[in-house]
């Protein structure tokens, strides 16, 4: 709260953090379109729609690590003016929703999100939304469309969600594990996040390997691992 918004987004943009949900998109690009775009009401949602088999990092950050993800969706409201933080959370993650409640609340008894947070100008809302059960429901402006109470289906771009999102309102829309990565980067420093990946994909990404290997788990690894060492070195190889 007290570094200027100005200088959150250049820490962001400097670390090269890019969108874990698949696209690879530049996260600090995103928050910056936000930012500029017009309007008194601003959103950011959570992607909590993990419907790909197998995979399950995202569960794993909800249940364990909530607020890893609760400060992320803070840093970007502090950075592009948002006032709401909607968590669309899959219905079949009933522990991860009780998981997140709780990690609310004490964010709340400690003056940490609401209105004033800590004394000062920002106001932050949570808000969880039970997902009904649809996989297109992981494309974010579907996911827009289901929370609208709209029949979920991909809507035509441009807009983007930045520009033009939930209700028509400028949104950001990032996945579970993105949303993570903020506090690191605001906490270690961007520089640090740099030293680890490669080049063109910086930091960590998380990685699920189900029973069909001998150390099923989730594993952090530094983007630019061979799969051949997620798969032999830390799975154990496959069972058969």
């Amino acid at each position: 709260l007290k570094i200027d918004s100005t200088d959150l987004l250049t820490a962001i943009q400097q670390s090269g953090l890019r969108g874990r949900g698949g696209a690879g998109f530049p996260m600090g690009d995103k928050l910056e379109f936000c930012d500029k775009a017009p309007g008194a009401i601003k959103f950011v949602i959570c992607n909590a729609d993990e419907g790909d088999p197998g995979a399950y990092s995202d569960r794993y950050l909800l249940e364990q690590q909530p607020f890893a993800v609760l400060f992320g969706m803070l840093i970007c409201g502090r950075i592009t003016g948002a006032q709401y933080g909607i968590l669309y959370i899959r219905a079949e993650y009933p522990e991860a929703k009780t998981s997140v409640e709780k990690a609310i609340q004490e964010l709340i008894n400690h003056g940490c999100c609401g209105s004033a947070i800590l004394g000062s100008s920002f106001d932050f809302q949570f808000k969880i939304i039970q997902a009904q059960g649809s996989y297109i429901c992981g494309e974010e402006t579907a996911l827009i469309n289901s929370i609208e109470g709209q029949r979920p289906e991909v809507r035509t771009r441009p807009p983007y969600p930045a520009q033009q999102g939930l209700f028509n309102k400028p949104t950001v829309v990032q996945n579970v594990e993105t949303l993570a990565a903020l506090y690191p980067i605001m906490e270690l420093g961007w520089k640090a996040w740099r030293r680890v990946g490669t080049a063109v994909a910086s930091g960590t990404k998380l990685v699920s390997l189900d029973g069909f290997f001998n150390r099923p788990g989730i594993y952090e690894v530094a983007m630019g691992t061979p799969l051949s060492v997620v798969f032999y070195e830390l799975g154990g190889g496959f069972k058969h």
